[in-house]
Order: C-alpha cells, then sequence, then structure tokens
C-alpha cells in the first residue's frame, strides 16, 4: 500500500495565516471600538494603524481611563483573549486541526498582548506610546506604568515561549526522536513566525500611518518582534536540548492530507489584510 504523502504543513500555513487575520486586524478593531467608546470619531480603520480624529478631551480622565483612550485596551484585551484560549487548549477535547489552529492563535494573542507591554515598558513606543503621551503630567505614574510594562511583558513573553514548547507535544510521538521534534515544531511554529513578521511588514508599508510619517519600516520591524516567541516555541523544541515534559501529551498526528478549502479561505483573508486593511478604509 502506497503511503500517504505527507502535506500536513499546507494545513499549518492555512492555520497560521487564519490565527494572523483573526490576531492582528482584530487588535486594530479592539483600537477602533475603544475610541468610539470614549467618543471619538475614526478617520480611517487600516491593518497597520487606526486613525482617530483626536478629538477626546482627556483633562478630567483618570489614568485608567487614559490608559485605554490612549490605545493600551487592545494588547490588554489581546493578553486576556490568550489567557482564556490557553486555558481552552488545556482544558477542552477537540480535533487536530482546531487544536493547531488554538495553540497558533493563543500564541498569537499572547505575543501580541505580551509584546506590546514589552515594547511600551523598554521603549515606551508603539500602542503605549500615545498613553505615555497621554500621562505626560504625571511622570511619576509614566515611569511606574513603564516598569510594570516591562516587568509583565518580559515575563509573559519568556512563559510563552515555554508554553509554546509544551504545546508541541500535543503532536510528538516519542520525545526522545530529535528529528521528529524538529519536524513538527517548525510545522507548527515556524509558519506563524515568517508569515507574522512577513505580512507584518508588507502591512507597515502600505499603511497612511506610514504614508503620513508615524510609521517607519524601522518601527515596523521592532514591533513585528513580537512574533519572537514562536521562534522560540521552535527552538525549545527541536534543535535545543530542553527536557520535554515528564509526561507526553501526545494525542494526535498532524493532518497529512491537506485541507484546500481552508487553505484557499485563509489566503483570501490574508489578501483582503494585505490589499484593502493595509491602506485603510476611510470615514472621511
Amino acid at each position: 500500500m502506497k503511503k500517504e504523502k505527507d502535506l500536513s504543513i499546507i494545513n499549518c500555513i492555512a492555520t497560521s495565516l487564519l490565527a494572523y487575520f483573526f490576531t492582528v486586524p482584530v487588535h486594530e478593531l479592539f483600537h477602533l471600538l475603544t475610541y468610539l467608546a470614549y467618543g471619538d470619531s475614526i478617520m480611517c480603520y487600516s491593518a497597520g494603524a487606526v486613525q482617530p480624529m483626536g478629538y477626546i478631551d482627556i483633562s478630567s480622565f483618570s489614568v485608567f481611563n487614559r490608559i485605554m483612550a490612549g490605545g493600551g485596551s487592545a494588547s490588554i484585551i489581546n493578553a486576556i483573549i490568550g489567557i482564556v484560549l490557553l486555558i481552552v487548549v488545556l482544558k477542552v477535547k477537540m480535533g487536530p486541526m482546531i487544536r493547531l489552529f488554538m495553540i497558533q492563535l493563543m500564541g498569537a494573542h499572547l505575543s501580541c498582548g505580551f509584546g506590546y507591554f514589552m515594547i511600551g515598558g523598554f521603549f515606551g513606543a508603539g500602542d503605549w506610546g500615545q498613553v505615555i503621551s497621554y500621562l505626560s503630567d504625571t511622570p511619576g505614574t509614566i515611569t511606574a506604568l513603564r516598569v510594570i510594562l516591562s516587568v509583565i511583558g518580559s515575563a509573559g513573553v519568556v512563559f510563552l515561549f515555554f508554553i509554546l514548547n509544551h504545546m508541541s507535544y500535543y503532536f510528538i510521538e516519542d520525545p526522545q526522536n530529535k528529528p521528529e521534534k524538529l519536524r513538527i515544531a517548525a510545522k507548527i511554529h515556524l509558519p506563524m513566525l515568517i508569515l507574522g513578521y512577513g505580512v507584518g511588514l508588507i502591512i507597515t508599508v502600505l499603511s497612511p500611518a506610514a504614508a503620513s510619517g508615524h510609521l517607519s519600516l524601522g518601527l515596523g520591524i521592532l514591533y513585528n518582534m513580537m512574533w519572537i516567541p514562536f521562534l522560540w516555541g521552535f527552538l525549545f523544541t527541536g534543535p535545543m536540548n530542553v527536557l520535554p515534559p515528564k509526561k507526553s501529551r501526545f494525542l494526535y498526528k498532524l493532518p497529512a492530507k491537506p485541507n484546500w478549502i481552508l487553505f484557499v479561505i485563509a489566503v483570501i483573508l490574508i489578501i483582503v489584510d494585505i490589499v484593502v486593511f493595509g491602506p485603510g478604509i476611510w470615514f472621511v
């Protein structure tokens, strides 16, 4: 009997594209909804950066409301969604394809949440750059906020390194088989890293924020470093000599037969993200 050709990488790419689409454009949607909730109007919705009209009067806002109105809400919601997805992946039974997608989606949301915390804490940039400007009259609060963001962001990213490593073992039958570990980890984690960085930089270049000078390729490279946990998820599982979980979680094999319908849907959604949401939808 002829052995079925393993094309599981096609499924891994498809789920990676879907995970990206349901993380980054959704992150920007959180920004849009927050601006509207605080009474602002939107000039442009872009997957690169939402551009509000800037009508919010923050003079009477509490520190919490300044953080939310300034743009901190999106990465906070990403982190919360990621934690909820992590609990779901650990506690809920599901098939191999949905588990693969949920692992990547969980990692994408946590990368986006904790990654922006780190960028805001260490560099005062990204979503939290505007928050810091909203708190300019309270320098002590800015210092405390940046310390908190740095600590939580760093801890969260390191935590994600190990979580992604653990998640690999849902699909690894023999934890002592290094070639198998390398092959599985590469398929699960590297498409998310490569596609996330690639699509993210394209969106950066196309975004209205880049055209107006508020966003550059250099900043795009910095911001898209949030995908680095997927590199370490791969390295911890594959090439690096890291101990696997004491008890293997092996439950599934990556589906060898490609789901072409899912792949086409994923590609279409990413094309929409690049061609439509990249340059942005203008409201004025």
